[in-house]
């Protein structure tokens, strides 16, 4: 049997070179053998790749039976591992230096300590890993030395480690729901600041055009998503605590002063500034803690999380719809004022911290940009923002535009906002089953269809815009939770935050810009060009993402890839 194992070895080596030892490694492991080398019996054998790495250290120098001017330079490879003499420490070394030059593909998940691969399973377990046990962000995922492997037996890779993540259990989803109440506090607000621009452009700033009250719901998207930049390094430093309380402090007071506003200006420092402030403040750690407890379901449980931000853009509208009509302007507010205060409390209550605190980094790593796959990633996420964002801002305007009642955009905003609520908790399942770009990719070209087909032609129709409120929110709010995963998804665990930091640095600017281009083209080209400039906008989006998974396959492309 080893007299056969040795001539096909010596084939598989001679004539396909460029697959010789990944041939040879799986050759040796299904035939569950490995050359007995012992020079005495108190020797280790090695019987497989993984026991040699993990033997990899034992030190060279000063070995007495190593005499590397004395051995014959090893001829064919087979001949060299199974009928030259050397010490076991020698061996591993040998083949691991070739095999680093040949980038040996390996299992790309993490296994129990002991794991030993037999037979044909390096093949089932390479088929069969899921997509959030590694890195793309590397040319696919190849690791560049079997040590690599053997970390990965004893489930070190990408953080998973001996401090494993939860990926479920009571503590892990009570800490998802407080991150639902935060994101539904301050997330959520941002997917309802249609029903608001709408009210100050028909009462307290009627004398200011459509895309001059844009900017005030823009700058308060624009802190709230920049802003959290900066923050995520104080949640590393400081802790849970004195970060969400700070994000208390601004946003209430953000809101109480608000109801006070009658001048432009004060719109502008009131929510803009110091609610966007305390916005940032809150949803940062909302978001930061998910990763703390989720790592293999990570899609499933920010979509939970994200959810909140779409039950607040439901409540929202709702409430201002009734309490401006009973209350006024000043109480309305006031009473937003209150809401949030209750679900910052559930959500500061529930949320917790499972990692200890580490040095504040610096958020922004600009060496990121070094790397296609982020680039095209980046500006796809740029493009999906200013089309929601704009969509949401504009949306109520436009159903006015079109001649029907602020009651009736109240009540689209909300239903498109239900809508996203579902599609942000079913894509989460979907993307953690068949890959976070794959979902990606297929909701965004659900999106302008969707833009194109119903919004565009039937626009001016009841019915067109329910059904469009129900199809495009389902499909966005996937857009805003899988966006931040895909990030995480291209990084190594050290690197995510710095990532995260650099592309939202650079996508908080879509939402600045957002609305007020939407409004002026509103209102000198009218609604129909607006609309076809934000389902133009969705198409680019998609190209962009099609290109950063094609990136990911390093430019070869495969339809079952699962990215």
């Amino acid at each position: 049997m080893e007299l056969k194992l040795v001539e096909i070895l010596d084939f598989v080596w001679e004539r396909v070179p460029e697959s010789g030892l990944t041939a040879l490694s799986r050759l040796v492991s299904a035939a569950g053998v490995w050359p007995q080398l012992r020079e005495d019996p108190q020797e280790l054998t090695y019987q497989t790749i993984a026991d040699a790495a993990k033997h990899q250290s034992g030190s060279q120098k000063g070995n007495p039976s190593f005499d590397w001017p004395s051995r014959k330079p090893a001829g064919r490879l087979t001949h060299s591992i199974f009928y030259t003499k050397l010490p076991p420490v020698y061996l591993p070394s040998v083949l691991l230096n070739t095999m680093a030059s040949q980038q040996l593909p390996l299992q790309a998940h993490p296994q129990p300590p002991g794991y030993v691969p037999q037979g044909d399973q390096l093949l089932r377990d390479e088929e069969n890993a899921p997509a959030s046990a590694f890195s793309i962000v590397e040319p696919p995922p190849r690791l560049s030395s079997i040590a690599s492997h053997a970390t990965a037996a004893n489930g070190h890779l990408h953080g998973t480690g001996e401090d494993g993540f939860p990926d479920g259990g009571r503590q892990a989803w009570s800490v998802i729901v407080g991150s639902f109440f935060l994101l539904m506090a301050s997330y959520g607000m941002m997917n309802s600041v249609g029903v608001r621009q709408n009210y100050l452009a028909a009462h307290q700033l009627s004398h200011y055009s459509t895309s001059d009250v844009g900017w005030i719901p823009g700058l308060f998207v624009f802190v709230g998503l920049s802003l959290g930049v900066q923050v995520g390094p104080l949640f590393d430093r400081y802790g849970l605590t004195w970060v969400v309380f700070a994000g208390m402090c601004c946003y209430i007071a953000g809101l109480l002063l608000l109801a006070e506003c009658t001048k432009y200006w004060h719109f502008i420092l009131t929510f803009g500034a110091l609610a966007g402030s305390g916005a940032a403040l809150l949803a940062t750690p909302a978001m930061g803690t998910v990763a703390h407890w989720f790592q293999r379901r990570v899609g499933l449980a920010m979509g939970v999380a994200m959810a909140g931000a779409a039950c607040g853009g439901v409540m929202f509208p709702l409430v201002l719809r009734a309490a401006l009509a009973r209350f006024g302007y000043r109480w309305s507010v006031r009473l937003l004022a209150l809401l949030v205060t209750v679900m910052c409390a559930l959500g500061t209550g529930l949320l917790r911290s499972r990692l200890p605190r580490g040095q504040a980094k610096s958020a922004i790593n600009w060496r990121c940009f070094q790397d296609a796959r982020f680039n095209w990633l980046t500006l796809g996420i740029f493009s999906l923002e200013l089309n929601v964002f704009a969509s949401l801002g504009l949306y109520p305007t436009y159903v006015v535009m079109q001649g029907f009642s602020s009651n009736t955009s109240a009540i689209l905003l909300s239903l498109l906002n239900i809508a996203s609520f579902l599609g942000r908790l079913s894509a989460g399942a979907v993307a953690d089953k068949y890959g976070r770009l794959n979902t990606q990719i297929l909701l965004i070209a659900v999106g302008f269809i969707t833009i194109f087909i119903v919004w565009l032609p039937f626009g001016s129709s009841l019915v067109g815009l329910y059904t469009f409120s129900i199809l495009f929110g389902f499909v966005s709010g996937s857009f805003l939770s899988l966006a931040p995963v895909c990030v995480g998804q291209i990084s190594k665990a050290s690197e995510i935050g710095g990532r995260f930091g650099t592309c939202y640095s650079i996508v908080s600017l879509a939402t600045l810009i957002c609305i007020p281009i939407g409004g002026e083209m509103l209102e000198t080209v009218g609604k129909q060009a607006m609309v076809a400039y934000l389902g133009s906008v969705l198409i680019l989006a998609f190209g962009l993402f099609v290109m950063a998974r094609w990136a990911c396959l390093n430019y070869r492309w495969s339809w079952r890839a699962k990215l």
